[in-house]
């Protein structure tokens, strides 16, 4: 039994899928019979370049052309599609990339075609050609006999010489949109006869990554485990991850626990998942629950659990967190490609995304979206209390107790109020000193004292400070730790007695 992706290869330009833009213009170059001598199709795997080029050989020779396409009933379109063709003649440069094939092509092109009225050379791959190759086809591709058609396939147009480039008519093959892959399978799967879930379909069509062939590789593979194709048997055989560990792991991540995260990965890990892919699935699952947050529902494949599942995580998570996670493991793949270890580059991502420790904007603003999360339960109970102690007394006329709770509030207002430069500097500060209602901040290093010492970072952390309680003051002091090098040397001496020492002071 033949494969799906041959067994279905369109056999007109009405059947082929997502590439409209490429199909309009080969049909009336054949209704118009205004046929060139060399074409470039270029696009990504599985997106019908082959496809096309075989389609299109026929037409330009079909004696009854249909819209553009091949009848596939003349004598001629019957002759054409026969293993014995000789005039369409197919070449993978990937095996076949030496000076000499290009030579044996040369020699060829003299001769007639034996029943159609074009020879149509089609070059798969013409990226791999040799440097060689290409000059040898150069001319015979510039001014080929009237009765020869070439046609070059490639995945990376950019390695072709720009000498073959302006020789060709360029035609660019898209990605298929995933709802037409879908509906492709849908229909093959109605003419086999085959039982399958919705969801099942929808998760093949998006693991094609627009590519069709690819696509349909999948489901031939799902239709062979079993009676019906479910989302399960389809989910297994292409290696994904539940999404309740990818759920599990959004929230390690927003706990910040990472003991409990690598604890998960080292159970994904174990199961024989691809790396790669589990760090695929979380950047995808983060995207999935910001679309459900933006009232995309529809761009999510999943089924109403997991709908149910992503609307909550909708409400937990913040949208600098999604972000954050999906700018990390999105970008992963070429890092563990060539890392001697990529589970070392998987876990460090992680612990990454757990302590936010990057230094982009983005991380830095869900620490402290993290830090008000933490605060609000415990600035509701601080309100109760005072309110039953002083009912007439509001929060703002007492001390602070705590200096993080209060340091959290005043660089919670410096984010919403003032410049980026004073909250960023601000929100880096964790060396702080409580006395009654002065809190004095250690500076982290010079640099960051001079910044927050400024008259104008003054006046913002006063006006913070006093948004959160009326008699807070903020100060900005550096610790100054010097050593006492007298001191020190005797007890040097002490300990090395008469030994000779050579001390140099700077």
């Amino acid at each position: 039994m033949s494969v799906l992706y041959r067994k279905y290869r369109p056999e007109s330009f009405d059947d082929v899928i997502g590439q409209e833009n490429v199909t309009a213009a080969l049909k009336n170059q054949v209704i118009k019979k205004r046929v060139g001598h060399a074409y470039l199709f270029t696009g990504s795997r599985g997106t019908g370049k082959t496809t096309c080029a075989k389609i299109f050989a026929r037409a330009i020779n079909c004696l009854s052309p249909v819209n553009g396409s091949p009848c596939g009933k003349c004598a001629v379109c019957k002759q054409l599609k026969s293993p014995n063709c000789v005039d369409i003649i197919e070449m993978d440069a990937a095996s076949n990339n030496g000076v000499d094939e290009i030579r044996e092509i040369r020699e060829k092109v003299k001769y007639a075609p034996a029943v159609a009225a074009k020879k149509v050379y089609i070059i798969d791959e013409a990226h791999m050609l040799t440097a060689g190759a290409f000059n040898a086809l150069l001319k015979t591709l510039e001014e080929p006999p009237e009765h020869v058609v070439f046609i070059l396939a490639t995945t990376e147009a950019h390695k072709l010489p720009a000498t073959i480039l302006s020789r060709c008519m360029r035609f660019d093959f898209r990605l298929i949109p995933t709802e037409k892959i879908y509906a492709l399978i849908k229909k093959i799967y109605d003419e086999e006869h085959v039982e399958y879930e919705d969801a099942a379909l929808r998760l093949i069509a998006k693991a094609g990554e627009g590519s069709a062939r690819d696509a349909l590789s999948v489901a031939d593979r799902c239709m062979s485990a079993g009676d019906a194709v479910t989302f399960e048997a389809a989910a297994d055989i292409l290696g994904v991850s539940g999404w309740e560990v990818m759920s599990e792991l959004m929230k390690n991540i927003d706990d910040g626990d990472v003991g409990a995260a690598l604890k998960t990965l080292d159970g994904l890990i174990a199961t024989g998942k691809n790396m790669s892919l589990i760090a695929k699935e979380l950047a995808q699952y983060a995207r999935d629950v910001l679309a459900v947050s933006a009232g995309g529902k529809d761009g999510v494949v999943a089924g109403e659990d997991k709908i149910a599942v992503l609307s909550e995580d909708a409400k937990r998570y913040s949208v600098p967190l999604l972000i954050n996670v999906m700018k990390t493991f999105s970008s992963l793949d070429s890092e563990m490609r060539y890392s001697i270890n990529p589970r070392i580059a998987l876990e460090c991502a992680l612990v990454q995304s757990c302590k936010l420790l990057s230094d982009d904007y983005t991380a830095f603003a869900e620490r402290i979206s993290r830090l008000e999360k933490k605060l609000a339960s415990a600035t509701i109970v601080e309100s109760a209390s005072q309110a039953a102690l002083a009912p007439s007394e509001t929060v703002k006329s007492q001390p602070p107790r705590d200096a993080f709770a209060a340091w959290g509030k005043i660089v919670t207002y410096l984010r919403k109020n003032e410049s980026m430069s004073v909250f960023t500097a601000a929100g880096e500060q964790s060396d702080l000193e409580l006395n009654g209602n002065d809190l004095t901040v250690y500076a982290s290093d010079d640099q960051t004292f001079m910044l927050l010492s400024a008259p104008e970072a003054l006046d913002a952390l006063s006006r913070a400070a006093h948004s959160v309680y009326a008699d807070l003051n903020v100060k900005i002091d550096k610790r100054t730790g010097k050593v006492d090098m007298d001191s020190e040397i005797e007890k040097i001496k002490a300990i090395a007695g008469n030994a000779k020492i050579n001390i140099k002071r700077r």
